[in-house]
């Protein structure tokens, strides 16, 4: 039945807590307005180029036909692999002097040896511009097998093309293979050779040369950054010169590519170390013809002479998010509005700290209690990481890729061994560190229960902040629902939609969690992930560094939160009889037993 009669300790309580939820709201209603208000654009245009272009695309497509007949399976490691590399040698011999880098990645269970192909085109600067494309295929080619040699065709043609062209900048042509596995060999060129301090912008290609293209894919995120709007206004003006399109992921996309690390392709490895880069590809169905080769390498010539003929490389203004139109939000607006998710935990946590009489010794017995759940959840993460040291779990250098393979199908023995630690774990941590038998009265027990729990869930969301604003994404329901748990019995007020009275955190905490289950969705409807699988990505993700130390540690403490705000029980108000009291903590008491409440 509904309560008639409130405490003053009750109200006060409730009626802070609608005053700092209505006060989080109205500053991140605001922010949010400011924010997309003053979206910024870029500070400096570039030009496109003017001029002939010489690409020719029937040469273009000979090579990858070639290509393809010769060495039809280039999957990584194997001998098509290792031949094609001589054959790109001795093509691009005839204008300019190759260099073969032969270097062993550790693509999750296994070290394979790839080999990047470069030929560099010195100019009158030292400022250097790199251009890449992939020649590896997946393992099984079933249709259009001339679009995985495409990309490589066109790089062929292109530094044929500018070796016989005047030029600025110092070109760099790289052929890489590792199309699936988040740009390793481009990552391997900017760390180890002489002219990476010199590039100032990235840009790779491939599956190109569709001739119904209307337009093509651009790949601009990275789990850290994104690609500066002037580079994609000055794509976008180029493509269409072609009659070509710029296709750039919603915002939703790159946030949840951020968030979850999902980003593929040459232009992270550019992006992690603050160099503009950009990726474009074509996911059509199709082999390429000369016409759709013609089209879009001229197209990329042109973009290339545009970004040669720019006097300077503009800087990255801290691109967060990016529109169609190249207009962008940055980075710090986005943490801002990150930590303004804070504040709905941070307010309620203040406010059951003031009114909970909290003792020295008590906090600390609790401090333990939240250990006793926390410890062996970050023992699992630590034995998950010693798993993959040992080769059980998969383990990847740069990014895991989603491509069937370790990283999307889960091992049985690993799974097993961690399930049974770590329960083994919970319960000799529950044991030895849990405060199961609280000595002081139930009132001030739930009540300091309430504050380790919201203190857990507020380390866990300032942990995620600190590795990325955008690992609070997923959290979204989780910052502002779970901080309406209570101790008490909540009113059930007469124009309330849903008329039931909660006895329990739970319905609240299960609420929470719509978001991140959503993400998992979104990670899970991947054509090459599902839904038995995704969790198991999101070990490898974990293990592979994707997410950093903060990530993990902070989600140990947000489950701990979730399992202390769990066993949080709500009591009743004693009604009006007892008003004279003075001691508003003892007009608490929990619900009868279940036994008493069917024989009333």
């Amino acid at each position: 039945m509904p309560l008639t009669i409130r405490r003053r300790l009750v109200d006060r309580v409730r009626q802070l807590r609608k005053i700092a939820y209505a006060l989080c709201l109205a500053l991140v209603v605001l922010a949010v307005a400011i924010a997309f208000i003053s979206v910024s654009s870029p500070a400096v245009s570039i030009d496109v180029a003017i001029g002939p272009t010489f690409f020719d695309g029937d040469r273009a497509l000979r090579l990858a036909d070639e290509m393809w007949r010769n060495y039809p399976e280039r999957s990584l490691g194997s001998e098509g692999a290792a031949g094609v590399v001589a054959w790109m040698q001795e093509k691009l011999t005839a204008f300019g002097t190759p260099v073969v880098d032969e270097f062993t990645a550790n693509l999750g269970d296994r070290d394979v040896t790839l080999h990047n192909v470069a030929v560099v085109l010195q100019g009158v600067s030292k400022e250097t511009i790199l251009i890449a494309a992939p020649r590896d295929t997946p393992a099984v080619v079933k249709i259009d097998p001339l679009q995985y040699s495409s990309g490589a065709a066109v790089l062929m043609e292109l530094a044929q093309v500018f070796a016989a062209r005047p030029h600025q900048k110092t070109l760099v042509f790289l052929s890489t293979e590792d199309s699936g596995a988040g740009g390793v060999g481009m990552d391997r060129f900017l760390g180890t050779s002489e002219l990476a301090p010199f590039v100032t912008v990235a840009l790779s290609f491939d599956k190109l040369g569709r001739e119904r293209a209307r337009g093509l894919e651009a790949g601009v995120t990275a789990p850290r950054n994104t690609t500066p709007g002037w580079y994609v206004q000055l794509t976008r003006r180029v493509l269409a010169k072609s009659g070509l399109g710029l296709n750039v992921p919603g915002l939703f996309t790159q946030a949840a590519e951020h968030a979850l690390s999902l980003s593929r392709g040459d232009q992270v490895a550019g992006l992690d170390r603050g160099i503009p880069s950009l990726r474009l590809y074509d996911e059509g169905a199709g082999n390429p013809t000369a016409a759709g080769l013609s089209n879009q390498g001229a197209a990329l010539e042109r973009l290339i002479l545009s970004l040669d003929t720019t006097a300077e490389t503009p800087p990255d203004p801290g691109t967060a998010l990016l529109l169609e139109s190249g207009r962008y939000l940055t980075g710090r607006a986005i943490t801002f509005l990150a930590f303004l998710m804070l504040l709905p935990t941070l307010f309620v946590l203040a406010i059951w700290l003031a009114y909970a009489r909290l003792s020295v010794h008590g906090a600390l017995l609790h401090l333990r209690n939240l250990l006793s759940f926390a410890v062996p959840l970050g023992l699992v993460a630590v034995l998950a990481l010693l798993l993959s040291l040992t080769g059980l779990i998969p383990r990847y250098g740069l990014q895991v890729p989603t491509l069937p393979g370790p990283s999307t199908n889960p091992r049985v023995g690993p799974t097993l061994l961690l399930i049974l630690l770590g329960g083994a774990l919970f319960v000799a941590s529950r044991h030895f560190l849990g405060y199961l038998r609280p000595r002081e009265p139930r009132a001030t027990t739930e009540m300091t229960k309430l504050c380790a729990g919201f203190l857990s869930l507020l380390v866990g969301l300032a942990l995620m902040l600190a590795q990325s604003p955008f690992l609070l994404l997923p959290y979204l329901s989780v910052a502002w629902l779970w901080p309406l748990a209570t101790c008490f019995a909540e009113p059930v007020y007469s124009s309330a939609v849903w008329r039931h009275r909660f006895t329990s955190n739970a319905p609240v905490l299960l609420m929470g969690i719509l978001v991140p289950f959503l993400f998992y969705a979104y990670l899970a409807s991947g054509p090459d992930v599902g839904w038995l699988r995704a969790w198991w990505f999101l070990v490898v993700q974990v293990v592979s560094g994707a997410y950093g130390w903060r990530g993990p540690l902070a989600a140990v403490f947000i489950v701990s939160s979730f399992l202390l705000l769990l066993g949080v029980k709500r009591m009743r108000v004693i009604p009006v009889e007892t008003l004279e009291t003075t001691d508003e903590l003892s007009l608490l008491e929990l619900p009868p037993p279940r036994s008493r409440r069917r024989k009333q």
